[in-house]
């Protein structure tokens, strides 16, 4: 396909051409984007598809005319979108593709990440008026999908407010409701909707906003939403977001598939993706660094004010990670974090699921290995994870196996907001029948276990733990022993697993499981400074630690020395123990 000079000339691909000369500052993600584009020119007539420029500078050229600014020092003056935004929208509709019954816009996905504060509300807002009023879709009905109404209500009141600021658009038809907004030409309506909306039900959108996809729980809103659009001839939802938290959660795992696009790894020549992230590498505390994840940086957000709230992250840690969620676009861990993701994924050996399975098996029978054990009933999940004693450069290997009963698999994917089902369809979860867990499972895996990987002792959390010790001492397992709780205890092999992480001493190969756990892991601190693992309120009833509890178990165990009996001797406060590693 041709580029005509009237295309190169527009801000659309003089932002493309600034980006591929780096006359900008952005990111690989980014940068990614626009070589897709360009990419998607060169191929578009083998790949019927076809850029109209005209459609495409008419949804820009719709904000400057038709919507002026309601907040702030702009108040009142023309919305002009900034180049990024400009390149966004071109794109999504300007590109057609032909079809038998005639073109259609070819982008039916969207998704948008950039840093709060760059003005993703106001975009929306206006994207969803000009859907509704010149999008020629007959009965359009557009949506605003967020987990609370109140949310959805925010993008929804924008619009509305754009409404009352411009007798223009109020003179083509558009009617603001106390629910609704209405285009009565097309007989096409606005609507916010939240996962607490009293019903969900009798829709057929056309567009689909899901507002803030990172605090979503899980798909309902979305999913309701897409099945909905089926009968449309272009649908579209657009996803927009910052960072969370919730590094297992559904936006992040959606934002993955669609960096794969964007590696090349998966293809999908519908969707249109602008990650506005930092990269891989870059020192978040350098401002130099910021304006990758903040395109408006200088318009709608100010290096003073993201200087003043960097100066509060400095200041007091626990604001750090909402800092570099909301303001940098970095996917973190727990409000609180004790060992971060990025630490985790470094002991990552990478291997494959069999090579793996080869290595530990070799490490365990030369060195030995201990098993932590954490047993649950119905909500958190038992665990069941070995460790493997030093080896000659002072390396150790994790191997999980993790329980959840299977008959509450999708219930708990909604409460916990993690693919649960996905696990176990691929091994990381064993799901045993039933709505609690079945100790014959666990303890036929310990007994397997036990043979083939020269287990010394199988370390369990007293608690819930007697009928299978007696059980197993029957089958003849008795290297079986109880390791205490209590804060003075399990202070200090927890001291050790942060200490033994951080220096690249215990490695893992990569299990979603054990990093979705280490993520929802906190430090409780008594006044003796012993520690121990907790959820945190936050991540009360959304968060299980009990696999990374039983790495810790595991690590006790394999602290303590050898003594004849079927407790812990680390289960002695009084007793003297030498650890071989100092704090």
């Amino acid at each position: 396909m041709k580029i005509t000079k009237q295309q190169k000339n527009s801000i659309p691909f003089q932002y493309a051409y600034d980006v591929l000369e780096g006359n900008i500052v952005v990111g690989k993600r980014v940068k990614q984007a626009v070589n897709r584009f360009f990419d998607w020119i060169e191929d578009a007539l083998e790949d019927k598809f076809y850029l109209d420029h005209q459609k495409g500078m008419m949804v820009i050229n719709f904000f400057e005319k038709f919507l002026t600014h309601t907040k702030g020092k702009t108040a009142g003056e023309p919305f002009l979108l900034s180049p990024f935004q400009q390149f966004t929208l071109y794109n999504l509709f300007g590109w057609m593709e032909y079809k038998p019954t005639g073109a259609i816009r070819r982008i039916n996905v969207v998704y948008d990440k950039q840093a709060k504060k760059n003005g993703k509300t106001a975009l929306m807002a206006g994207v969803n008026l000009f859907h509704l009023g010149f999008d020629f879709e007959e009965g359009a009905e557009c949506y605003v999908g967020a987990t609370k109404e109140e949310q959805a209500k925010l993008c929804f009141n924008q619009a509305a407010e754009f409404i009352k600021a411009s007798s223009l658009l109020q003179k083509l038809g558009f009617r603001v409701l106390q629910k609704e907004i209405k285009f009565l030409p097309t007989n096409s309506f606005c609507k916010p909707l939240g996962g607490d909306s009293k019903t969900q039900d009798g829709i057929n959108s056309s567009l689909s906003i899901i507002d803030e996809y990172h605090a979503h729980p899980t798909d309902a809103v979305k999913e309701n939403l897409e099945s909905s659009s089926a009968s449309r001839k272009q649908p579209l939802i657009y996803h927009i977001t910052t960072a969370g938290v919730n590094v297992a959660g559904v936006c992040k795992n959606f934002e993955d598939s669609m960096i794969a696009i964007l590696d090349g790894i998966a293809n999908d020549d519908h969707a249109f993706i602008m990650i506005h992230d930092l990269d891989e590498g870059d020192d978040w505390e350098d401002e130099n660094n910021w304006v990758k994840a903040n395109p408006n940086l200088g318009v709608t957000v100010t290096l003073d004010f993201l200087r003043k709230e960097f100066q509060k992250a400095k200041n007091q840690p626990s604001k750090a990670p909402n800092f570099k969620t909301k303001h940098l676009n970095m996917w973190v861990d727990a409000p609180e974090i004790w060992i971060p993701t990025e630490i985790w994924r470094k002991n990552n050996v990478n291997l494959s699921e069999e090579d793996y399975l080869k290595l530990f098996i070799k490490k365990a029978q030369k060195f030995g290995c201990f098993s932590g054990n954490d047993l649950s009933t119905r909500t958190d999940l038992s665990a069941h994870v070995l460790l493997t004693e030093p080896d000659e450069e002072g390396i150790r290997y994790l191997l999980p196996f993790i329980f959840c009963p299977k008959d509450t698999i999708d219930v708990r994917s909604k409460e916990d907001r993690v693919p649960y089902r996905y696990w176990a369809d691929n091994g990381f979860l064993i799901a045993t029948p039933g709505n609690r867990i079945d100790l014959k499972d666990f303890k036929h895996t310990l007994q397997i276990n036990n043979k083939q990987f020269n287990i010394h002792t199988n370390e369990f959390d007293p608690w819930g733990a007697d009928s299978l010790f007696a059980e197993l001492e029957e089958d003849g397992v008795t290297n079986v022993s109880t390791f205490s709780q209590s804060i003075g205890i399990i202070s200090y092999p927890t001291k050790q697993f942060e200490i033994l992480i951080y220096a690249g001493l215990i490695k893992h190969n990569g299990h979603p499981i054990m990093e979705w756990a280490l993520s929802g892991c906190v430090i409780i601190e008594d006044p003796n400074s012993n520690i121990k693992v907790h959820k945190g309120r936050s991540h009360s009833g959304i968060k299980r630690i009990d696999p990374i509890i039983a790495a810790i178990i595991a690590l006790g165990g394999s602290l303590t020395p050898e003594e004849e009996t079927k407790q812990s001797v680390y289960n002695n406060p009084n007793k003297e123990i030498s650890f071989g590693i100092e704090n």
